[in-house]
C-alpha cells in the first residue's frame, strides 16, 4: 500500500509539472514571429543555391531579431533519432527555437517525440514523411518552398534525400527534445559533438535570458513610474 502511494504521488506530482509547463507555454510571450519566419523561409527557398538560401535566411532573421542573434552561426552535426544531421542554430532558447538542418547524403528514421509544435519549410531538395501513430499507410512528400507541420508528441519517419535542406521554427519545452538529441548522440559514440553544440549555444541562451530580463524591467519600471 505504501509502495502504490508513492508512486500515485509521483505521478499527481509529474502531472502537475506537465500542467503548470504547458500553461506557461500557452501563456509565455515569444520573440520570433512564426507567420514572419515563414515569409522568410520561403523567400530563401526561392534562392538559385543552397548557400543563397542559407544567406537569405540568415539575413531575413537578422532584420527583425538581430538583438537575439549570436554573431557569428556555423553548421553542426546533430543526430535526432534516427536522422543524421547538420543543424545551423540562428536562434535557441529554452521554448523557441530557429534552425535550418540539412544532410549531404540520404538519411531517415524517425526524429524522435519532441514536447514543441514545429513549423519546416523545404528550401532545398524533398522530404518524405510518414505518421507511425496511425493505421494509415500513405505517407507524404514535400519539394522544395513547401511547408510541413510536425506537432506535439506527433511521432513520424522521415527520409530527407541528398543535399536537402530545410528551414524550422518551433515553440514547446525544448529541454524535453535535448534529451532525444543527446541520447542520440552518445548512443552512437558522439558525446563530444553533443558537448560542442550546447557549448556553442551559451551565447544564444545568455541573450535571451538577457533580452526577457531587460524586457521584464522595462515593465515594471513603466509601472512603477506610472507609464502603464
Amino acid at each position: 500500500m505504501t509502495l502504490f502511494s508513492s508512486k500515485l504521488r509521483y505521478l499527481l506530482l509529474f502531472y502537475a509539472a506537465f500542467q503548470a509547463i504547458q500553461y506557461g507555454l500557452r501563456w509565455k510571450h515569444y520573440d520570433i514571429s512564426p507567420k514572419q519566419f515563414k515569409t522568410i523561409a520561403a523567400k530563401a527557398a526561392s534562392a538559385p543555391t543552397a548557400s543563397q538560401s542559407i544567406s537569405t535566411l540568415t539575413s531575413g532573421m537578422r532584420s527583425y531579431y538581430d538583438p537575439i542573434m549570436p554573431r557569428h552561426i556555423e553548421w553542426h552535426a546533430m543526430q535526432l533519432g534516427g536522422l543524421s544531421l547538420r543543424i545551423y542554430p540562428i536562434i535557441t532558447a529554452f521554448t523557441e527555437f530557429a534552425a535550418a538542418f540539412s544532410t549531404p547524403f540520404p538519411t531517415s528514421g524517425r526524429a524522435g517525440f519532441h514536447w514543441a509544435n514545429t513549423t519546416c519549410t523545404v528550401l532545398k531538395g524533398k522530404v518524405s514523411r510518414f505518421n507511425d501513430g496511425t493505421q494509415d499507410d500513405t505517407s507524404e512528400a514535400f519539394s522544395s518552398g513547401m511547408a510541413f507541420r510536425h506537432g506535439q508528441f506527433e511521432s513520424y519517419v522521415y527520409n530527407f534525400e541528398k543535399d536537402t535542406f530545410v528551414a524550422c521554427y518551433g515553440r514547446g519545452f525544448l529541454p524535453f527534445s535535448s534529451t532525444v538529441h543527446c541520447i542520440s548522440g552518445i548512443s552512437l559514440g558522439e558525446p563530444l559533438s553533443v558537448v560542442k553544440f550546447y557549448m556553442s549555444q551559451v551565447q544564444n541562451y545568455w541573450n535571451m535570458f538577457s533580452q526577457t530580463a531587460s524586457r521584464i524591467f522595462n515593465h515594471y519600471k513603466a509601472r512603477a513610474t506610472g507609464e502603464l
